[in-house]
């Protein structure tokens, strides 16, 4: 999907929904109301990849304990304790 957004009243949005809706399924229109974008649509097919990446995306302190403790208990792969200790080393001088 292209990534420029048109941007169109509210007003002109009501009488071309049509139009617009179709532009929509090309690149974003945001909606605007009094010269603010108040909404932006998307094809569905890219709001579900939004809130697919929304749901990837968290922070640790989101967390419950128990998942927190199965994180806590992997082993690193064999490449990446080497790494590590290629950074400490290198780190170290």
């Amino acid at each position: 999907m292209a990534t420029s957004m048109e941007i169109v009243p509210s007003g002109e949005l009501q009488k071309q929904f049509g139009r617009y809706s179709d532009e929509a399924m090309i690149r974003p229109v945001g909606v605007s109301r009094n010269g603010r974008v108040r909404f932006v649509m998307v094809p569905v097919d890219e709001y579900e990849r939004l809130r697919r990446r929304e749901r990837i995306a968290g922070r640790v302190e989101d967390l419950d304990d128990e998942t927190l403790e199965a994180i806590r208990g992997v082993e690193p792969s064999r490449g990446a304790q080497d790494a590590e200790k290629r950074l400490n080393a290198a780190a170290a001088g």
